[in-house]
């Protein structure tokens, strides 16, 4: 009986954990869309911020929202009134008549896009298997995928920016980082993500060498 009752504990724990691991990536946001996780008070949702199982998210009049899913590589672009909630490999819609545009990355994208600094410091997928995903490779392959990538992307979707960001700060090549971040800067001035990457990056950057000091 007693090891029965470790069992249920044990799927319990797994099951708990599952819930609450890191699925996605916002990579797009615009309009007011409110994060709601667990019991927290409800919060704007801001570009870069990685979610996990579980978070609802509402959205209010013109709002868009792009995001990505980690396992399966599914992108799911949300635009009108409604509330969703986040799964582990899809969002549903909870609220609303709401409709998701839905598209596969490929896996050696979204591998990299999971590596993308978020707002609360972490730089890490979370708990997500990845393991079965191509790692990011050396400097030249990097740039021709990014190369590759770019040709097949409408160029308003950064996507493929994301990729090469994540890609030269796993390689450790922050030059061209920071070249990247000021291209992207002098192409949309004013624009609010961009400034928030060259923020993310910046700080990520700075903790890196940090590191590398002690």
């Amino acid at each position: 009986m007693m090891h029965k009752a470790w069992w249920i504990a044990g799927i319990a724990f797994v099951s708990a954990a599952a819930w609450g691991a890191e699925v996605g990536l916002v990579t797009a946001v615009s309009g007011n869309v409110k994060l709601q996780e667990d019991k927290a008070a409800a919060s704007e949702l801001k570009s870069f911020v990685k979610l996990r199982a579980g978070d609802r998210l509402t959205m209010e009049g013109a709002a868009r929202l792009q995001m990505v899913y980690f396992e399966g590589g599914r992108q799911e672009t949300w635009q009108g009134a409604g509330q969703l909630e986040v799964g582990s490999g899809a969002s549903k819609t909870v609220k609303g008549g709401m409709q998701p545009e839905v598209k596969t990355l490929p896996a050696i994208l979204v591998k990299q896009l999971s590596k993308t600094p978020s707002p609360d410091g972490n730089v890490k997928a979370g708990m997500v298997r990845m393991r079965s995903m191509p790692s990011g490779g050396t400097l030249e392959s990097v740039e021709k995928n990014y190369a590759d990538l770019r040709k097949q992307t409408d160029a308003a979707d950064r996507n493929p920016e994301l990729y090469l960001l994540a890609s030269y700060f796993e390689l450790r090549e922050f030059d061209k980082v920071d070249a990247l971040l000021q291209q992207l800067g002098e192409k949309s001035p004013g624009d609010q993500e961009v400034k928030v990457l060259a923020s993310l990056y910046k700080r990520a950057i700075g903790n890196a060498r940090m590191a590398e000091k002690k």
